[in-house]
């Protein structure tokens, strides 16, 4: 029973991360349509600028988050004009273009701090035992965090007029248009919110497990994996999934070792494409 307690804890906590970073592919798709590539180097460059600001710098860990999300929206809202806005976001040329920025943000990492992982010091040294469970403070606070802004979104959606007009051109645009919202603010806006999601999700895997160029592609992928699962556009749908694909992860990781959970995430996405192909609470693929 402990052993499985500690299997759950941890792929509790994985999948809440997880979790977060897959709330901004949702939100982009579920406003603008839009699938963004560019979504897992903004968590490899937060994880680097937490490393180099509260590591390297000396600053206080949350400066470095700080930092980190600045940074994120900064390179996501150039991409929203410089990129997307000049395609007028259709889905398969921002796919495509989105595809080949993510693969020049790695490469121009690569060339600006080298192939070698970096470690960034837990905040919160030490662990937390109970009825022999044991589970890092790190994982704790990474795990509250997440949880505690992914509820702050839903919030946030839901009660306060940016949200309110978020929602409005999710709906329908040009009747947005008419009520006087500007669908081009709203969609700075989601990019922005977006990168802070992939930020902070970026900088908790960074203290976890270390930063490096290539660290963007696991959870870009897994973001597809719940986003998909859970439904693209789906609030609630998305914290499901990413739960559901920590606790799988967790599972088959330690029953048949780590290789083998992206095997057993792709497997469970084939079943709901053919069994429910809109997710659990989504649109139709």
């Amino acid at each position: 029973m402990t052993f499985a307690l500690q299997i759950i804890v941890t792929g509790l906590v994985t999948g809440s991360i997880y979790m977060l970073i897959a709330l901004g592919v949702t939100l982009l798709f579920g406003i603008m349509r839009v699938v963004n590539f560019v979504h897992g180097e903004l968590c490899m460059l937060s994880a680097f600028a937490v490393y180099y600001v509260s590591v390297l710098w000396g600053m206080p860990f949350l400066v470095g988050v700080a930092a980190a999300i600045l940074f994120s929206a900064i390179v996501a809202v150039l991409c929203q004009k410089l990129l997307f806005k000049p395609l007028n976001y259709d889905i398969l040329t921002c796919f495509i273009l989105g595809v080949g920025a993510s693969f020049a943000i790695r490469s121009a990492t690569w060339a600006v701090v080298g192939p070698e992982p970096v470690a960034i010091p837990p905040t919160f040294p030490g662990v937390f035992v109970w009825n022999g469970v044991y589970v890092a403070k790190q994982r704790v606070f990474a795990a509250v965090l997440c949880s505690v802004l992914a509820i702050a979104l839903a919030v946030f959606l839901r009660y306060t007029r940016p949200g309110r007009a978020m929602r409005a051109v999710e709906q329908d645009r040009e009747a947005a248009l008419l009520m006087g919202i500007n669908p081009e603010s709203v969609y700075v806006t989601v990019f922005v919110i977006s990168a802070m999601l992939a930020a902070v999700g970026g900088a908790m895997l960074g203290t976890l497990f270390g930063a490096d160029p290539e660290m963007g592609a696991d959870p870009l992928l897994k973001s597809f994996i719940i986003v998909q699962i859970g439904g693209m556009g789906s609030i609630l749908g998305t914290v499901i999934a990413g739960l559901a694909i920590g606790l799988s992860d967790s599972v088959t990781g330690t029953v048949f070792g780590g290789e083998l959970a992206f095997i057993f995430d792709f497997a469970i996405l084939m079943i709901f494409l053919i069994v429910r192909p809109r997710g659990l609470f989504g649109y139709d693929v």
